[in-house]
């Protein structure tokens, strides 16, 4: 019996044993199914947050960048943002909710090799878990990243005559960081309430699929910041002048102006364009001649100075940085304005962004110490530097193998060989066209650089003149002489002048394409005061004036887009033209009524360049901002 009793309560413990052994191996599969489970149900819900957050952040790029149009800082992303922020709201991302959950956003905008703008968005959303917050209490962070791009086609030609490099009614102006924006440069100046700081206007050189040599030459147009003193002068005419059929001008003996007399001011400080007589046998005359010639076919001006000499406070500060009206008492070099010009192009990178290259950089002089490079009387003449040969008139003798305008590097060239110096250069698949790129930098001082850019064949440089005189009287001459063979130089949306004209003249701004039917456009320009005068007229050269052109500023005419509030053409100092004019690109012909038809709504475009005209003021400085929109894309 004792044995019994012992076999069984032996039996009985182990049985209550394996019960509690079975009671344990259950809690763990249970607790192992309640993970399988939560790892079913936590990981679809961050498949499922991942998933609307991409579809949120698409949505928050796209509706971002079609608002970059409207920046006036070219840097900022405020409308962007919070244009984005509106639309990841909307799609149940809440980062400016209450919901206790902090959601960082951030963003990023920059401007691609062939000039498309994109906008890039990063959010991170941390998803609270449920059933995983038993192994982990800290919610997953998701990240999603979407980037996408829009044109805004901001190629604005850089000269009238982009082709034969000639300079007639204006030129580029850039006013040293030292000064203020009131003198008509909304940017360089390091107060500017625009862009504070330094600023480079950004160009680039368009070469065609067809351009049929091997080397490009990048030319700049009087560099430096530095003003002659003579002001008599002897000009020569050109043959149209000296052989128009009815008033013909007389070169014997040869005719001599003066500045201040017959144009410009007297003061070193001051430019000097002097007019030659030639405006007189054009439309612009006052002296009614018949038959008359375009401003093109003859020569209006002969340049003398196109800088001026500007600043306040200590000269050797190059002008401290104070807004004081006015100039110097005299001409004083220690407030000219140093500028770098930089060439550069972009190298395919199938990996990643493309590759910014460096080719060659050249500082213009000042004509004080800071031309620690040496002095290379750029002054009125076209020069290429780092080239060998700058034109048979060049005033520095030509010695073979040497530059006479040596680069910063000493080395480099603005004489591009396109088969050896550019490499992987960025192509366009569509059309086959490279670019080029030329960033321009004032970096001291408080004057305004006039400059001009002109890119083409290097063979002119053995039969063509530097001095810009010479060069202008010869374009004229000998139609064809001097030809880009289809190089175009654009300005990036931004575009710093100074009119040498007072009278109406045509100017063409962007070339609109035909798919850009319908697309809206927003022109302003900055500080047009000093003689400028209204109307402004905009129109495109393939369309006949009668059928589409937009007049602003013409009272008691409302503006065409039927904005309010502007400051006229001539009274906008160190104002932009606010709001911007808003045009709509015709072509878009749905709305149409053939019984009826209004020019907006009915008339065909095939694309052409988009033209201005308005009396510009004598030696006004100024600024274009020019933008066209287009349709966003998602790029990554």
């Amino acid at each position: 019996m004792n044995l019994f009793n012992k076999f069984q309560e032996r039996f009985n413990t182990k049985q209550i044993e394996e019960e509690g052994q079975s009671i344990v191996l259950i809690a763990l599969i249970l607790v192992a199914l309640l993970l399988f489970v939560g790892l079913a149900v936590d990981v679809g819900f961050v498949f499922a947050r991942t998933s609307q957050l991409q579809a949120a952040v698409d949505a928050a790029a796209l509706s971002g960048v079609s608002e970059i149009i409207n920046e006036t800082n070219p840097s900022s992303t405020i409308l962007a943002d919070t244009k984005a922020g509106q639309f990841l709201n909307a799609n149940g991302v809440p980062i400016t909710g209450t919901t206790g959950i902090t959601i960082t956003f951030q963003s990023s905008r920059g401007i691609t090799p062939l000039g498309v703008t994109e906008y890039s968005v990063t959010v991170t959303w941390p998803v609270e878990l449920f059933f995983l917050r038993l192994i982990r209490r800290e919610p997953v962070n998701v990240t999603r990243s979407a980037t996408a791009a829009i044109s805004y086609l901001t190629d604005i030609y850089a000269s009238r005559r982009v082709e034969d490099g000639t300079v007639t009614t204006s030129t580029q102006g850039i006013f040293g960081p030292q000064i203020c924006t009131e003198y008509g440069d909304a940017f360089s100046p390091i107060n500017s309430i625009w862009d504070p700081d330094f600023y480079t206007y950004q160009y680039r050189i368009m070469i065609p699929a067809d351009y049929n040599e091997n080397v490009v030459r990048v030319e700049l147009f009087d560099p430096d910041s530095v003003n002659q003193a003579d002001n008599e002068h002897t000009i020569a005419l050109t043959e149209n002048a000296l052989t128009h059929p009815t008033n013909p001008l007389s070169d014997v003996p040869p005719p001599t102006k003066f500045c201040g007399i017959h144009g410009g001011g007297s003061e070193q400080k001051n430019p000097c364009v002097l007019r030659t007589g030639e405006l007189e046998l054009t439309p612009s005359g006052t002296s009614g001649v018949t038959p008359t010639y375009s401003i093109d076919q003859v020569n209006p001006f002969w340049f003398v100075r196109i800088d001026e000499n500007r600043g306040a406070g200590d000269p050797d500060l190059h002008g401290n940085g104070q807004c004081v009206s006015g100039s110097p008492a005299s001409y004083e070099p220690r407030f000219n304005t140093q500028t770098r010009f930089e060439l550069y192009y972009y190298q395919a990178n199938p990996g990643g962004r493309d590759i910014r290259t460096s080719i060659a950089s050249y500082t213009g002089n000042t004509g004080d110490a800071r031309d620690v490079n040496g002095f290379h009387d750029t002054d009125m003449h076209w020069v290429s530097p780092g080239a060998d040969k700058q034109g048979f008139d060049y005033p520095i003798p030509d010695v073979p193998g040497v530059s006479e305008v040596p680069t910063d590097e000493g080395n480099t060239s603005f004489e591009v060989d396109l088969t050896s110096d550019v490499s992987g250069i960025v192509t366009d698949i569509n059309t086959g066209v490279r670019y080029l790129y030329l960033d321009v930098t004032s970096l001291s001082g408080a004057s305004e650089n006039g400059f001009e850019i002109w890119a083409g064949p290097a063979d002119y440089a053995e039969t063509e003149p530097s001095d810009v005189n010479a060069r202008n009287v010869k374009a004229i001459n000998v139609p064809g002489s001097h030809n880009s063979n289809g190089v175009v130089i654009f300005a990036l949306g931004r575009l710093p002048m100074n009119s040498v004209i007072g009278n109406a003249v045509d100017i063409p701004l962007v070339f609109v394409g035909a798919e850009q039917a319908g697309a809206p456009m927003t022109i302003s320009l900055f500080d047009t005061d000093s003689g400028a005068q209204p109307p402004i007229e905009f129109y495109f050269d393939s369309i006949n004036k009668n059928n589409w052109s937009k007049v602003f500023s013409n009272p008691p005419d409302a503006d065409p887009d039927g904005q309010v509030g502007r400051c006229e053409i001539g009274n906008c100092n160190d104002q932009w033209v606010t709001p911007a004019y808003q045009l709509t690109v015709p072509g878009v012909l749905d709305n149409c009524d053939y019984q009826n038809q209004n020019p907006d709504d009915c008339t065909p475009f095939y694309g052409g360049r988009l033209m201005v005209n308005y009396i510009g003021g004598e030696y006004d400085s100024y600024s274009w901002q020019i933008q066209i929109s287009g349709l966003p894309f998602l790029v990554r």
